[in-house]
């Protein structure tokens, strides 16, 4: 079952034609659920996918961006929950994969040093891009996604699933580093003078600032044309 939970807040339309190119096993089913509650719909997409006996519910934000072999690259593994490398949309972009959970369900950001294998045991994960065998949810108790449960003034729905995943004894967790996703986003570009010098700022309402690049200076051109 591939489950797109969708509140039609897709920031761009692309994202269609990415989830049409998605290269999918003979006999996958797909819901897209419509509301403004993400763990809801996200629940109806389990519910459909336990009374229908699918082998896999591979959860798609409707933010993502992938390649069209991304859902045969998380079958290859025949785990209970792996997902596919997504950042986090704000700068500086941390992994939105997971090290480290304590008992709290606080998590640590799992960041990258290049010497990862293709397959990355993992703490949590975000909801963007992952495939969950549905056994999981057979060992968890309903609701089986819920708001805020971690912090009720937080809208988050995925840290506290893969906690309570953990602790009904769901352990094969993982992201396939090779299967990399992107992140649909919005910014604010902005003109900056720093020492002298013009930077593009990229403003994506993140924790540290924005990030500036230099401005591009176009070379001469010599066209060997002599003034008259």
């Amino acid at each position: 079952m591939i489950g797109v939970p969708t509140g039609e807040y897709a920031r761009r339309a692309d994202f269609y034609d990415y989830y049409n190119l998605l290269s999918k096993p003979v006999g996958t089913m797909a819901m897209f659920v419509h509301g403004p509650s993400p763990a809801k719909n996200r629940n109806q997409i389990i519910d459909q996918a336990i009374e229908h006996k699918c082998s896999h519910v591979l959860f798609i934000d409707d933010d993502s961006a992938f390649k069209s072999d991304a859902l045969i690259q998380l079958l290859e593994h025949d785990k209970d929950i792996v997902c596919g490398l997504q950042l986090r949309r704000e700068y500086p972009h941390q992994p939105l994969i997971f090290d480290h959970m304590k008992s709290d369900g606080q998590s640590l950001y799992s960041y990258l040093n290049g010497d990862e294998t293709r397959l990355k045991r993992i703490a949590a994960c975000g909801f963007g891009f992952v495939l969950i065998k549905t056994t999981v949810f057979e060992k968890m108790e309903k609701p089986w996604v819920r708001i805020g449960e971690l912090d009720p003034q937080e809208w988050s729905d995925d840290i506290g699933f893969f906690k309570r995943a953990r602790e009904a004894g769901v352990t094969e967790m993982y992201c396939d580093m090779e299967c990399r996703i992107g992140h649909i986003s919005t910014m604010v570009v902005w003109p900056n003078k720093v020492d002298g010098k013009w930077y593009t700022g990229y403003d994506t309402r993140g924790d540290e600032g924005m990030l500036n690049t230099p401005q591009i200076m176009p070379a001469i051109q010599q066209t060997g044309v002599k003034n008259g």
